[in-house]
């Protein structure tokens, strides 16, 4: 099967919607299929325009950008269609079984190539609360119920339960969990994380991957902080991701240093995909204090590392952690609570342990890639069936 996968973002940055991508376009390939990748890449000057990854091709496209600024053209209708003529030229006239939409955004230019060359059209949108911005109830329904899509991919029960509001029939959503590859956890690795921390092994490190906003909450990890530093003298925190929200993480620093722990926490908004298993590894609890998540990947990525895990009880990651079982879930915007489940794993190393174990067997159970993978062609199937019903001399309408 050939595959076109259009994700307005993809490595090196990382997050959720980056992430699935690789990992389910790594598979794809893995098993035989052939993949094409087609993301932005008007801020990587530094990559080529085409490279061959382990995701299959990725076409990292550069040129629309200076159509969209060119002042002999429209702006408006540059940002619509740049794209579309930069991908042509690139593809030179590639056909494809299936065209992946990873995003609302590149749903709308997806459908205009899945209809050009009569490829089937699936979507996988991870967007939070989409309907709640500007005209967004409108780009929803666009997206769910005018576009010829096929099959929507449903990373949790918040997507799918917010597909079926806006009209999704069932036999056109599949909820498949984001799955992840076993993540290797080696001392040498746990080393090499830590030493650049400038730790050492009696310490204890906390890791909270994701981007600095709102939504991630690192302003109530930092409420805690000086609780769980007060019965844990050596514990250390590593926020693992890019500033979403300059403002956001100027209050966040404001208040550690009010609180007198800025000195134990650091900010790395370099890490890519291939540094997160070293920092898993190098973690001794990692902690998701999320307001909404749909899903939660990061905390999926790090129970497949065989972390200890803290998380907020909130639709998404109350699907990925069971409470006492495989991780712990507090209140969101609770800041004592997240404190206080901090200290008991970092103080129990027994139930840490047992934790730890918990969370590798629910990733291999639940998110495992494997069964993304299996579970995405099954969907990829069924979106083919479905595009040849409805086009010309098919049985559908």
């Amino acid at each position: 099967m050939k595959i076109l996968m259009l994700t307005s973002t993809y490595e090196p940055l990382t997050g959720g919607a980056e992430t699935y991508a690789r990992f389910l376009c790594e598979g794809l390939v893995a098993r035989g299929h052939d993949v094409v990748i087609a993301t932005d890449g008007s801020w990587l000057d530094g990559f080529p325009l085409t490279s061959h990854e382990p995701g299959g091709r990725v076409l990292r496209l550069r040129t629309f950008a200076g159509r969209v600024d060119a002042r002999d053209k429209v702006k408006w209708r540059q940002m619509q269609y740049s794209v579309l003529d930069e991908l042509g030229d690139v593809l030179d006239g590639e056909t494809f079984d299936v065209v992946h939409a990873n995003s609302h955004e590149t749903l709308t230019l997806a459908s205009m190539v899945a209809l050009d060359i009569d490829a089937a059209l699936v979507c996988s949108l991870h967007e939070q609360n989409p309907d709640l911005e500007r005209y967004g109830r409108g780009r929803c329904r666009l997206s769910y119920q005018v576009l010829p899509v096929g099959m929507y991919f449903a990373a949790s029960r918040f997507y799918a339960d917010r597909a079926v509001r806006f009209g999704v029939p069932a036999d056109r959503l599949s909820l498949v969990y984001h799955g992840v590859p076993p993540i290797p956890v080696d001392a040498r690795s746990r080393a090499a994380v830590r030493g650049w921390l400038g730790l050492s092994e009696g310490q204890r490190l906390v890791v909270l991957p994701g981007r600095v906003y709102t939504r991630k909450a690192q302003l109530d990890l930092a409420a805690a902080l000086p609780s769980v530093v007060s019965r844990c003298p050596d514990v250390r925190v590593l926020l693992a991701g890019r500033v979403s929200d300059f403002d956001y993480e100027k209050r966040m620093w404001e208040l550690l240093r009010e609180l007198g722990v800025a000195d134990r926490v650091t900010l790395r908004q370099d890490l890519g995909a291939a540094d997160m298993p070293g920092v898993y590894a190098a973690a001794d609890l990692v902690v998701q204090p999320s307001l909404e998540e749909g899903l939660g990947l990061a905390l999926i990525e790090a129970m497949s590392a065989g972390r200890p895990v803290v998380g907020t009880r909130v639709v998404g990651i109350s699907e990925v952690i069971t409470h006492g079982v495989n991780g712990l879930l507090v209140p969101p915007s609770d800041p004592p609570r997240l404190a206080e489940a901090m200290v008991e794993v970092l103080t129990d190393r027994r139930l840490a342990a047992s934790l730890a174990s918990g969370a590798r067997a629910r990733a291999e159970e639940r998110f495992s890639q494997d069964r993304m993978v299996t579970d995405t062609l099954a969907g990829y199937h069924s979106a083919i069936a479905y595009q040849r019903s409805h086009t010309a001399g098919g049985t559908g309408t």
